[in-house]
């Protein structure tokens, strides 16, 4: 009996340390066969998640006892699929949704008003008291030439309604131009960054870039109403720069759910028509030229909970930093929750990330996370890049 119970607790310890679940897949377009971007990609009966790339792909790591993948994407219908015994590669077809044409609807509120209260609900809504466990990269290039990536496996304690969150990096991996000189020029360019890795989190938390639109009176708003065949409605709200205005001003949309108030996704970036009146400081010792600026945002319903899925930022600036450097800059960073715990945690403060970009954290891996995580694929465009920086 003796022996037979410690060959069972052998067992129930070698399963415990099983191999995970890989499976890799595409997502297309099931009338056009094109793939589709940025389709939210959740493993049912956990919090567990990733995103598709811009070609389609995507990878999912997971644990074997569960065989039910769920993809989501406002303009499809949700669909889950469950795992055969051993798949790992799959392909997978999303319909369409078919909306209804839109109505004429008599609203009590103007649309920037109602806005501004999908904004207030979305921040009340978010998980507070959460540690969102992410994935997040940074491409950087200088005058046209990528200079540099990094990327890596974050932690973001949050524990205030603002977002504002600890940050803790797990792993992570940099690479850099290997013939950049190393003088002291080019390390006043390598410390600039224009935006901020412990901010991520934070900025789509408090929707600070919408308000500061709401709050602007450059701009007229514009909604509509779809309705789909199974009468989901959402709400599309249209960011649009007032004629005749000489300004750097952004275009773009919100959608939201039209029953919960919630924000689903938030694409806004500068007018192609104002990028002539770029942001244009010059003071004594600096100049900066904003030329783009674009932010992406998605969320998701999840019963009754509301959770931030994807984050990116894009921008094009000329800096000229008197007798420190004079270049253009593109920053791109991609952030997705790949799984979240909620309630009070205990970290050790001392431990956390205190720099603007991940790349000053360097090459701290136990693990080829890039291949074993759930994490953003690389384009293969992507991969050459970094191919690049590698060499």
């Amino acid at each position: 009996m003796k022996t037979f119970l410690i060959l069972c607790l052998l067992f129930l310890s070698m399963s415990s340390f099983a191999a995970p679940r890989v499976v890799n897949g595409i997502i297309k377009d099931a009338t056009t066969m094109l793939p589709i971007e940025s389709v939210s990609i959740r493993v049912q009966n956990s919090n567990l998640g990733t995103i598709s790339n811009s070609e389609g792909e995507f990878r999912l790591v997971f644990s074997d006892d569960l065989n039910t993948i769920q993809f989501s994407h406002l303009n499809y219908h949700v669909y889950a699929y469950a795992l055969k015994t051993g798949e790992t590669e799959v392909e997978i077809f999303l319909e369409p949704k078919s909306f209804q044409l839109s109505e004429v609807v008599i609203r009590s509120k103007p649309v920037k008003e109602l806005l501004s209260d999908a904004v207030k609900s979305s921040k009340e809504k978010l998980e507070k008291s959460i540690v969102l466990n992410t994935y997040y990269r940074e491409f950087v290039r200088i005058n046209e030439t990528y200079s540099s990536f990094s990327d890596g496996l974050l932690d973001y304690n949050i524990k205030r309604k603002s977002g504002a969150s600890d940050l803790y990096v797990n792993q992570s991996r940099a690479f850099k131009l290997t013939d950049t000189p190393s003088d002291e020029r080019e390390k006043n360019r390598g410390a600039f960054y224009l935006y901020d890795v412990r901010d991520a989190v934070e900025q789509a938390y408090n929707f600070k870039h919408v308000n500061r639109i709401l709050n602007s009176k450059s701009y007229d708003f514009e909604i509509e109403t779809k309705t789909d065949d199974k009468g989901n409605s959402l709400e599309i709200v249209s960011i649009l720069p007032k004629e005749g205005l000489e300004l750097p001003l952004y275009i773009g949309t919100v959608v939201f759910d039209a029953k919960t108030k919630l924000i689903l996704e938030i694409d806004v970036k500068i007018s192609p028509k104002h990028k002539i009146y770029a942001f244009d400081v010059d003071i004594a010792f600096l100049r900066f030229k904003m030329y783009e600026d674009s932010r992406k945002a998605s969320y998701r319903i999840d019963g009754e909970k509301y959770i931030l899925v994807y984050n990116q930022n894009k921008l094009n600036a000329y800096v000229n930093f008197k007798g420190k450097f004079d270049d253009t800059f593109e920053f791109m960073s991609d952030m997705v929750v790949s799984d979240y715990k909620e309630g009070e945690f205990d970290f050790d403060r001392s431990k956390r990330h205190k720099e603007r970009s991940l790349f000053s954290a360097g090459n701290h891996f136990t693990e080829e996370y890039w291949k074993t995580k759930n994490i953003i694929l690389l384009t293969e465009e992507e991969q050459k890049v970094i191919d690049t920086l590698n060499k």
